[in-house]
């Protein structure tokens, strides 16, 4: 099922049924009765079952989008769960008489079936009635109580409805929604997607201003050239009463879904609002040219607020309204050129998702929110999308200015490159604050080489605050893009303080600025600002998109070079979500058009190439940005880096649990760990809203290479022997007894009722990582310390706790595989090991001997494998003397080891046996054919 809209072909009249009656009534207790309606034999409608306490008829409302097609109802009867159909004869609905009911009788069928419509006639019969209704609504929207007046907002449907009675069906529409107002009225509270939909409704507010700001003279011209866009305005407002009114009460003559199998769509409300905006756009521009005009020169001269600048009757000509905005071109200089440029923008159907959402709240003047950050790690697009979001804005002319910072510009830091670009391009889309602040600056010259708080106070917030009351069609929108190009960290927390106060000081404007989410940026904006909204790129899957671009861009140099078939599937893999990485894998691939092969093995293979030199380049930027010069800040940010590198490779830890992780062994103060995470925003990625790790892999391949990352490298064995003592201290800290206080080992783990909450509250995420993961990491950067530190931990009763843990946890084979790669390890160098490899041998062969029960109900781990094991088992031996209350075997327990490990059941006869050459693996051959491969 499409996510789209309906919207109705204007060349035909979308009928309306509402109801079908049936007589004469049905009084037989055992009977009950439903129905189906078929549109040209198409099934529109399933009507519900109705029995002998219920009226014989359906209501509602239903659209059917033709007026040629024939109307077929079919009526089952079931007595006693025995059913029995009556086809009724079909009837044409061009054909249905101005009272709307169509009489349909069958021969063999004791009923006579009304099928009722709301014909244009009946529509015109009862809009005075209903006009009448529509005027009583004393109530209006009230921003500051938005739950409760947001109703009120649906009125401008209605009022739209009413300006287009010059097109044949808009009496039809105004029926239509007059009953969804009725549903609505009745309403105390209203769900948020309705809430959404009614906020909406302001840009219909915008076309209402638009139409009755029009001369009469030139109104029925204009209304005809843009006929298209009011009726399909007028369909859509159709469609929205549909889904409210379905929304509230019981809609008998619901329409069947399309696909039986596919849920209700849960993003109708974005599409309803996205279509609004697109209708909007396309009814200005086909408005009458010489209309706009005027209705412009009337905005210009009777909606402006009184003030020492203009006499509210002084007329204002057009060369006057350029002089203004001329004036503080000629004296301001903004940069040349500026704005938005529609060649850097996203793909034509790209990154839709996201900027439709923008798009929509940029025009939600239900909402408080007024301040928007687009946030997203380098590389995301955040720069394509303000470009395309711009182009949006300047088509619905919503658009007051915008501003791109240029990397490595050295007049980023200064605030007046923006503000000097943001202050002549709102005095060119708004002629009122041009001729405020073009006067403020005749008032008063010295403003124009005044410095940032001066400038800023005289041109922007007293002239804004002088026109809070300006009646504006729609919210204009402030775009600034890559705030975190200006290097100055002072100089950026003051632009974002004045930006926010832009957003705040008249309710027409909004601001909305891109950044990547730097430290700085991160605290200010969190703490500072309430009227704040947040989007997070990342949570947008741009797979899709980067496919579509790469494909578009590659796919006839992939024929044509006959790439290997998986080519773009690896391109698309490796970009991760990355637009940069796309755009700079395919810009390098398509320069050249004799190597393309080579070029893209060179980047499958991620080899040095110019894709390489600009995430090099981009990465030792952001590092040195961090960097104060000072040897102990730096190590702890590539402490901190490296932590995050190994432990994300393994299981991501959100931020918390990363934290205390590294805080449990000293490795970090509390608070520099904090400041470090913030400052590394800009590489770091949160998956499922909390997990941390690095939002691309050439990160990691960069600070792992000392010829690439110089004084920022990092040796893979140096991250990851921190992480293995931090694994170790947080076991050696909480792990403990019974972890989960379970009370009888007469249960297996898995009927435990309350075992995962039990386990959620009491194993918390880093020690579950610690369990999981210590042995990787020791294995990968073994040393001198991590090795007396695994002595003291398996010579403790800790590693009963840990194999708690695992069991609890339904990972008793990753102890099992963990022991044996320990086992495999040789270390020379280290003394000790070779008693420390007895011990963990031992430990390894008590878990393959009682792996099963252990697996199965971890209290048997202590009152079964440790009170049976051998009385030789050097485990058995160390362990006991911490769980004085073990049971012990008086007679007749073994000595040692059995030769027998393990007995495995096989449901047919092994044919065929064969081992692998380590030792680590057998796969059994069976009478049907099958194999089967055990892990040893």
């Amino acid at each position: 099922m499409s996510t789209d809209p309906p919207t109705a072909d204007i060349g035909q009249l979308r009928h309306w049924i509402t109801g079908v009656e049936v007589s004469p009534e049905n009084n037989n207790p055992n009977c009950k009765f439903s129905a189906r309606l078929f549109v040209d034999s198409e099934l529109v409608c399933n009507l519900p079952w109705i029995d002998h306490t219920q009226p014989f008829r359906w209501s509602g409302i239903l659209p059917c989008d033709t007026s040629h097609s024939e109307v077929a109802l079919r009526l089952c009867r079931s007595i006693r769960d025995k059913s029995r159909y009556f086809n009724f004869p079909a009837f044409t609905i061009s054909e249905v008489d101005e009272t709307g009911d169509s009489i349909i009788e069958l021969p063999e069928a004791a009923w006579i079936i009304t099928v009722k419509s709301l014909t244009p006639k009946l529509a015109e019969h009862s809009y005075p009635a209903e006009i009448g209704k529509f005027n009583s609504i004393e109530g209006v929207y009230n921003s500051s109580e938005p739950d409760g007046t947001a109703k009120y907002l649906f009125k401008h449907a209605l009022q739209f409805a009413r300006l287009a009675l010059s097109q044949s069906t808009a009496k039809v529409t105004f029926l239509i929604c007059m009953k969804t107002w009725e549903l609505l009225d009745q309403q105390t509270e209203l769900d948020e997607m309705v809430k959404d939909i009614l906020d909406g409704l302001n840009c219909i507010r915008d076309i209402n201003d638009t139409i009755s700001q029009a001369q009469s003279s030139i109104l029925a011209t204009a209304m005809d050239q843009s006929k298209k866009a009011i009726n399909d305005i007028l369909a859509l407002l159709e469609d929205i009463s549909v889904y409210i009114f379905n929304r509230y009460t019981r809609n008998e003559l619901v329409p069947a879904p399309l696909d039986e199998a596919e849920p209700e769509h849960a993003n109708n409300t974005e599409a309803y609002v996205s279509r609004l905006l697109d209708l909007q756009q396309e009814f200005h521009t086909s408005w009458s040219p010489e209309l706009e005009s005027q209705t412009n020169l009337n905005n210009a001269t009777s909606e402006q607020p009184n003030g020492p600048w203009q006499d509210e009757h002084t007329p204002v000509d057009e060369s006057e309204r350029t002089t203004d905005w001329c004036e503080l071109l000629t004296l301001l200089k903004p940069m040349d050129p500026s704005g938005y440029d529609h060649d850097q923008g996203c793909m034509d159907g790209t990154r839709e998702a996201i900027l439709s959402e923008i798009v929509a709240w940029t025009q939600r003047r239900a909402s408080t929110e007024s301040f928007m950050w687009i946030s997203g790690q380098i590389g995301m697009g955040k720069t394509a999308i303000a470009h395309s979001l711009c182009q949006r804005l300047d088509k619905m002319r919503a658009l007051a200015a915008s501003f791109f910072y240029r990397p490595d510009d050295p007049n980023n830091a200064n605030p007046l490159l923006l503000f000097n670009n943001l202050i002549c391009e709102i005095a060119m889309h708004c002629p009122a604050y041009a001729r405020v602040a073009a006067e403020a600056i005749r008032a008063k010259p010295k403003l124009c080489t005044s410095h940032f708080s001066l400038r800023y106070e005289g041109l922007v917030k007293r002239p804004l605050e002088q026109l809070k009351s300006l009646p504006m069609l729609r919210s204009l929108v402030v775009v600034v893009d890559g705030l975190d190009e200006c290097s100055d960290r002072d100089a950026r927390i003051r632009i974002l303080d004045k930006l926010y106060e832009m957003a705040t000081l008249v309710p027409w404007l909004k601001v909305i600025f891109t950044s990547c989410p730097v430290g700085d940026i991160q605290e200010h904006y969190q703490s500072s600002f309430l009227r704040g909204s947040i989007v997070h790129i990342q949570q947008y899957d741009a797979s899709p998109d980067i496919r579509a671009y790469i494909e578009d861009q590659l796919g006839s140099f992939a024929e044509d070079k006959r790439w290997p078939h998986e080519g773009i599937n690896q391109l698309c893999t490796m970009a991760q979500g990355v637009f940069l990485w796309a755009t700079l894998a395919v810009g390098y691939i398509r320069k050249s058009k004799l190597q393309t092969s080579s070029r893209l093995n060179k980047v499958l293979s991620n080899q040095k190439s110019p894709v390489t030199d600009h995430f090099d380049a981009l990465y030792s930027r952001t590092l040195r940005s961090l960097d104060d010069n000072e040897d102990d800040i730096k190590s702890a940010y590539l402490g901190c880096i490296g932590a995050v590198l190994a432990v994300s490779e393994r299981e991501p830890l959100a931020v918390p649990d990363l934290q205390y992780l590294l805080l449990v062994a000293d490795r970090i103060d509390q608070t520099v760990l904090e400041q470090i995470l913030k400052g590394l925003g800009p590489l770091l990625l949160s998956t499922d809203g909390r997990r941390i790790q690095f939002y691309h892999t050439s990160f990691r391949d960069f600070i792992t290479s000392s010829s690439r990352s110089g004084q920022f490298h990092i040796r893979p064995n140096q991250y990851e022997a921190d992480p293995a003592a931090c694994c170790l201290a947080v076991m050696q800290r909480d792990l403990r007894f019974n972890i989960c206080g379970l009370e009888t080992s007469h249960v297996y783990n898995s009927e435990v009722p309350d075992l995962e909450d039990r386990m959620n509250t009491q194993i918390q995420p880093a020690l579950k990582y610690a369990c999981m993961h210590w042995i990787d990491h020791f294995m990968a950067s073994p040393n001198q310390v991590l090795v007396e530190a695994i002595n003291k931990f398996i010579t403790s009763p800790q590693l009963m706790y840990w194999i708690e843990v695992l069991s609890l946890m339904g990972h008793v084979d990753i102890a099992m595989s963990g022991l044996s790669k320990l086992m495999s390890l040789e270390l020379p160098q280290i003394t000790e090991w070779g008693l420390i490899g007895f011990w963990i041998k031992d430990a390894h062969r008590f878990l393959l001997s009682f792996y099963d029960v252990i697996a199965t109900s971890t209290p048997h781990l202590y009152i079964s494998a440790l009170a049976f094991a051998p009385s030789t088992s050097a485990t058995a031996n160390r362990m006991r003397p911490f769980f004085p209350n073990t049971i012990a075997v008086a007679q007749g327990g073994r000595l040692y080891w059995h030769p027998c490990i393990k007995s495995i059941s096989h449901q047919q006869t092994i044919q065929s046996l064969s081992i692998s050459p380590d030792g680590l693996r057998f796969i059994a051959g069976y009478p049907d054919g099958s194999l089967c491969i055990w892990d040893t």
